[in-house]
């Protein structure tokens, strides 16, 4: 049985769970190959040298051609790339995508040899109309937000602050996705928290598909627990410091929350702690507070190390799966402090492996942060590695993936 991951891009959130998904697999002898625009792997674990996603210029008879059929008319998945374009500027949002895409995907050899494709993250790379009428094979669809199900927009926040000037662009979008869909025959989603599997129930778009939620792997080679004495003598941090760490791509990503973390430290200056952020972005000063910004961290032992010398790691995403960085920090000993909201609020348990705060708000985290270093004893860097070993483990998740292949197969 020949699996193929499909993702956009092997970086960012769903790239990285969708390589550790293709991986786990891998090691556990199923044959697993991966397509992105700036990965390929075949299915003998090969890095591939793939020219499928390389520009090439059009022919001058090309050129002609498409000058003539623009003259003449424009055809409706055109026409909704134009208006798309007017509209983008004017939308208030994370990101917002359209379910077309120039690339033949369908003609790719690796799915071609395909027996499943497991599709990920797929804006810009699938072109949904042309993809799933050609593509006859069962299909896994591993949501990383909520996008499958929606129209342009990637979650439900983004989508109701726009409703006023997309709603009859977004109508007609969730109408193409639909009708692709339906060309499906064998079909199943997986989603990484109970929260987005209810969404996409609800949602019901996906009515004739299987439905499974399936938590994303780590390593837990690589994030590990490490001694925190040695790890802060390195970046110069006293031992009795409590440390926070913050993580995001981007710090000026509003739905990660970095201004509601600010917001709260005016009410954590009577703590002793350092504030270590991860990411690209500015980072104020802020008086009585040691805030030290660690820039953009590429290499995964280096991250590894963040997660083991923090005391906490503070998650306060106002919307969410299931973030890799929960459980990273999870598999490094490290609790959290975050909100109520998507896959942080399912595994964060108050005792064992971190404290939700009761409302979206900055004065709530710092209540929340004030919690956990009030009660930071009882936070026990083998119990919260455990939790991660039981719940995100290479092994586990292989294993009911490949149930849910053989599933679908059959």
């Amino acid at each position: 049985m020949k699996v193929l991951h499909i993702t956009r891009s092997s970086k960012g959130g769903a790239g990285i769970a969708a390589l550790r998904l293709h991986q786990a697999l891998s090691q556990d002898g199923v044959e697993s190959a991966f397509i992105s625009t700036n990965l390929s792997i075949d299915y003998n674990n090969k890095v591939l040298i793939d020219d499928f996603f390389t520009y090439r210029r059009p022919s001058f008879l090309r050129k002609i051609l498409n000058k003539g059929i623009s003259f003449f008319s424009l055809s409706y998945k055109d026409k909704l790339i134009k208006e798309f374009s007017v509209l983008e500027p004017k939308l208030d949002c994370e990101i917002a995508t359209l379910p077309f895409s120039s690339y033949k995907l369908h003609e790719h050899p690796l799915v071609k040899a395909a027996d499943i494709i497991n599709l990920h993250w797929i804006d810009g790379i699938v072109d949904y109309p042309s993809f799933f009428l050609s593509i006859k094979k069962p299909m896994v669809w591993t949501f990383h937000d909520m996008n499958p199900f929606q129209g342009i927009f990637h979650y439900q926040d983004d989508e109701i602050r726009n409703l006023e000037i997309t709603k009859s662009f977004d109508s007609n979008i969730k109408r193409i996705k639909k009708s692709s869909f339906d060309c499906i025959g064998k079909g199943a989603f997986v989603t990484p928290s109970i929260w987005l599997y209810e969404e996409a129930k609800q949602s019901k778009v996906f009515l004739n598909f299987n439905k499974f939620c399936i938590p994303n792997s780590i390593d837990l080679g690589v994030f590990k627990l490490q001694d925190k004495i040695i790890l802060r003598k390195q970046y110069a941090i006293d031992r009795t410091e409590l440390v926070l760490l913050f993580v995001s791509d981007s710090l000026e990503n509003p739905r990660k929350g970095f201004d509601l973390l600010l917001e709260s430290l005016s009410f954590l200056k009577e703590l002793n702690c350092t504030i270590l952020t991860v990411g690209k972005g500015n980072v104020p000063i802020i008086d009585n507070l040691k805030i030290r910004a660690l820039g953009e961290i590429n290499s995964v032992s280096q991250m590894a190390a963040c997660y083991a010398m923090a005391d906490v790691f503070i998650l306060p995403s106002r919307e969410d799966n299931l973030p890799n960085v929960m459980l990273e920090s999870f598999a490094c000993g490290t609790p959290i402090v975050g909100f109520n909201v998507g896959g942080i609020a399912e595994h964060t348990i108050e005792g064992l492996t971190g404290v939700l705060a009761n409302e979206i708000t900055g004065f709530a985290l710092a209540k929340a942060i004030i919690k956990f270093s009030d009660n930071k004893q009882e936070y026990k860097s083998d119990k919260i590695r455990k939790y991660a070993q039981d719940h995100f483990s290479n092994k586990q998740q292989s294993a009911l993936y490949t149930a849910i292949y053989n599933k679908i197969s059959n």
